[in-house]
């Protein structure tokens, strides 16, 4: 099983939070750039980088309940099974393993990243009007 098929149909939010949260760090850099002696009247624009990492890491958290629903259907199915019967259901249990495993973990890297991206636009904002 590779790592696409691991993220099932979570691949797709997640590459859309993503790519959002790339766009939303380079309008912010962009905005910051700019910016001369305040902020402007919209407010700071990197607030919305934390806002989108955020959603990744919930969309991330969410992935880890069809894992879990197959961990169960295979633990459910291998009461009173046959060997090579359980060997097929440990395999479904170990993909289900997978799958709660990779979304979050993608979901958590894109947390941290937007966390770091934030951290550091703050600092940058900080030390432009300062």
């Amino acid at each position: 099983m590779d790592v696409l098929s691991a993220l099932g149909p979570w691949l797709y939010p997640l590459v859309i939070v993503a790519l959002c949260l790339i766009g939303t760090v380079t309008r912010a850099v962009l905005t910051i750039a700019r910016l001369t002696d305040e902020l402007p009247a919209s407010g700071a624009p990197h607030h919305a980088v934390l806002a989108w990492g955020v959603l990744g890491g919930v969309v991330g958290l969410l992935g880890t309940v069809i894992g879990f629903g197959r961990v169960a259907v295979g633990a459910r199915a291998a009461t009173g099974a046959e060997r090579a019967e359980l060997e097929a259901m440990l395999a479904v249990m170990w993909d289900g393993v997978l799958v709660i495993v990779t979304p979050v973990t993608m979901g958590l890297w894109l947390f941290t990243t937007s966390l770091v991206a934030w951290l550091a636009l703050q600092f940058w904002i900080n030390r432009k009007l300062t």
